[in-house]
């Protein structure tokens, strides 16, 4: 059985820590899963979203055999996090769910050897759940395995009826696998509760089908499972949901059901709910305040006073102090905001952007770099700006046109445009202040 991670999309709805470059599934505000934390080297350490479910997967034994498809913009963010553990089916555009599902298929039949009769799961990566969950998943595939043409999902057992979620409808009875009669999508309060009574459950986001299901489904498009191919052709895919282009239209929908702890962490509002503290970062509160969390990662005081209901987030990219329950519609506020990011987070380290500026037409920028012991900054180099490199703690080479320099605390070297270098860190996480001369925007050519 195989698993495919979702993880593409924008995740804007925790702005201002997540954008194109970090979406809401790689910031590290989660806890690591009880079950799984023994495993992990600081189970007090924050983890993301991805980080959590990979997690969960390790300890049900279906990481082995799990990819994530992505962006190519999340790429190393992604690899970073999960530490090479899992290969990156690499969307060369967004295009909703069907194409992305498709894509994910033609990668494990033509680079994993995948065969056309093996099961494959797939799922979003920012649900909050148990390890039962994982384990009815694997059940799902085993019962799918032994089904022809049938697509399998995973139904939540609602503890209230929600208005924020969709709805699978089964048939009654008590069998393991149940089938589906239809759905019923973000449906009003009353009609939630007659689904509730009538025994429809949550629609976890989860469906499972054999690999040789999804040539018919884009045969009519001119697209074959041919991954290479496939990149190529990605366009003629339509951009829709896997739910409108195949679930809607299909007549071989079975379900089974998960009975314990799900939650879509998909806002600040279902966020803080699982969040064991009320404050990351340096955040001081007065008595007055009542249910409210903040979120700091900008190394300067916050003081937060007669806050009620209420969510703070601070970062380089922005400030939201915003109700709870009004936090959920931010996207409607972010249309004329652009999407940029200061910190970014690579397979080999991170960059954190600090100054930003243009004085007379000179254009500059100041940010802080951290190459990972062991690691190195692939070659590169820029073609409209200078950077001038200044160490401040460990040991490395820089590698400047073939030609080796020794890097320590209080360094400086100087690095003119067009030169190729890179940089490595020896012993310890190498940390440094680069300042950029010149127009340093979308100025990186990896050799």
């Amino acid at each position: 059985m195989y698993i495919v991670l979702l993880s593409g999309g924008s995740g804007k709805r925790l702005w201002p820590l997540s954008n194109d470059l970090c979406s809401k599934q790689y910031i590290k505000l989660m806890n690591h899963d009880a079950a799984g934390a023994a495993a992990t080297a600081d189970a007090d350490e924050k983890c993301s979203m991805l980080q959590r479910v990979f997690g969960q997967l390790k300890t049900a034994g279906l990481s082995e055999n799990t990819i994530v498809c992505a962006s190519d913009a999340q790429v190393e963010i992604i690899e970073s996090q999960l530490d090479g553990a899992a290969e990156v089916a690499v969307e060369p555009m967004r295009r909703d769910t069907f194409p992305a599902v498709m894509l994910s298929c033609a990668y494990l039949l033509s680079k994993k050897g995948a065969k056309p009769d093996d099961v494959v799961a797939f799922l979003p990566v920012d649900p909050y759940t148990t390890g039962e969950f994982f384990a009815r998943i694997k059940h799902l595939g085993e019962c799918i395995a032994e089904s022809e043409q049938t697509i399998g999902l995973l139904g939540g057992v609602p503890t209230y009826p929600s208005t924020k979620y969709g709805y699978i409808v089964p048939e009654k009875g008590d069998s393991q696998l149940l089938k589906v009669e239809g759905f019923r999508e973000k449906p009003d309060e009353a009609t939630a509760e007659e689904l509730v009574k009538s025994g429809a459950l949550w629609n976890c986001g989860v469906f499972c089908f054999k690999l040789s299901m999804a040539a018919q489904w884009i045969e009519k498009y001119g697209v074959t499972t041919d991954y290479d191919q496939m990149v190529a052709d990605y366009e003629k895919l339509p951009k829709k949901s896997f739910d409108y282009e195949v679930l809607e239209h299909w007549n071989h929908i079975a379900a089974i059901k998960y009975d314990d702890i799900w939650k879509d962490l998909g806002t600040w509002n279902t966020l803080t709910e699982e969040m064991h503290e009320n404050s990351i970062g340096d955040v001081t509160w007065d008595n007055t305040c009542e249910n409210s969390h903040a979120i700091n990662v900008l190394g300067i005081p916050m003081v937060v006073m007669g806050a009620k209901n209420m969510v703070i987030a601070a970062s380089h990219d922005g400030i939201l102090v915003a109700d709870k329950h009004q936090s959920s519609y931010i996207k409607n506020c972010l249309e004329n905001i652009e999407d940029t990011s200061k910190y970014e987070e690579r397979r080999w380290g991170t960059i954190k952007t600090i100054d930003n500026d243009e004085d007379d037409g000179c254009k500059s920028i100041t940010k802080r770099i951290k190459v990972v012991a062991g690691k190195t900054m692939p070659n590169h180099k820029h073609l409209k700006h200078t950077e001038t490199i200044t160490v401040l703690s460990g040991m490395g080479k820089l590698v400047l046109e073939g030609v080796e320099v020794d890097l320590m605390a209080g360094s400086t070297v100087s690095i003119a445009a067009g030169k190729e270098h890179s940089i490595r860190a020896i012993g310890s996480d190498l940390r440094c202040i680069e300042v950029c001369l010149g127009d340093a925007n979308d100025d990186e050519i990896v050799i």
